[in-house]
């Protein structure tokens, strides 16, 4: 049903893009051989047809994205590719395909996933092999062209659900580890499982990140929230037909729908007014 919605809606998408192109930003995740489907993981060989066809397109990092959607309307739409977590095959599988396609990316990582003192715990506390990638094969990431090292906190929490210090810490902190191991600046910052409220943008912004990404579906125009870009996410169920009709935009509003759905749900259960943050000086 949502495909026959997509695909009916695929003409008015491509005016959209036509009158009003903007910076398409993917999630990934994983790209790895499983048993099973796991929403978070793309196959390598369909992870390479997907860059395949985006290679089509006019694809960017994410800064050079960002940088163009502020410099003025664009002629044509832009594409930027980013992962979430830090997973060893972003390196193992994923980079080589990136690599063969020319197409750059961001990888934002969770310190101590990286320590190897926790991983995601979707996949367990104590994965038969390495989930994540170690230091060195960060500091290899960022070494490769196009590769650019973003944070993901430093332990992965729901951060909204968190007290002031330790969200300051997991943003903040974050940033900075990933700095000392990478001896340069660390520009981007994404929301753990993309749910935040107004402390967390605050936060983010405190700490010195350029921009943010979240789950938010759509595209990214020059009016565009730094702190709340948007992406569209990417999963092993996405044949070309239907990758094709997510790049074009033709499934966000159905996204946009269901995020709200989720966002109402989220503010219901976690959101609560209070003037204590505000008033805080980090």
């Amino acid at each position: 049903m949502r495909r026959l919605l997509a695909t009916a809606l695929l003409p008015y998408a491509q005016l959209r893009n036509t009158l009003s192109p903007g910076l398409r930003v993917l999630m990934y995740h994983r790209v790895a051989h499983l048993a099973a489907y796991d929403q978070l993981t793309v196959s390598p060989a369909r992870f390479a047809q997907q860059m395949q066809e985006l290679s089509s397109h006019n694809v960017v990092s994410l800064e050079d994205g960002l940088r163009a959607i502020q410099a003025g309307p664009l002629r044509k739409p832009l594409f930027a590719v980013t992962f979430d977590d830090g997973y060893l095959d972003n390196l193992t599988e994923a980079l080589p395909i990136l690599q063969r396609y020319r197409i750059p990316a961001t990888i934002f990582v969770t310190t101590q996933f990286c320590d190897q003192a926790l991983s995601h715990p979707r996949y367990g506390s104590q994965p038969t092999e390495r989930l994540h990638l170690n230091w060195d094969e960060v500091i290899a990431l960022a070494r490769s062209p196009g590769i650019t090292i973003g944070s993901h906190t430093r332990t992965h929490p729901y951060l909204p659900t968190i007290s002031d210090a330790l969200a300051q810490q997991e943003i903040a902190t974050s940033r900075s580890e990933i700095a000392v191991h990478l001896q340069q600046p660390v520009q981007y910052f994404c929301y753990p499982s993309g749910d935040l409220s107004p402390r967390e943008l605050q936060l983010v912004r405190q700490a010195g990140y350029a921009a943010a990404v979240s789950v938010a579906p759509g595209v990214n125009r020059r009016d565009a929230d730094l702190f709340q870009l948007k992406r569209t996410e990417i999963t092993d169920r996405d044949d070309m037909s239907q990758f094709r009709l997510k790049i074009a935009g033709a499934f966000d509003p159905i996204h946009r729908l269901l995020h709200a759905r989720r966002t109402r749900r989220f503010a219901q259960k976690h959101l609560k007014p209070s003037a204590s943050f505000e008033a805080t000086t980090l």
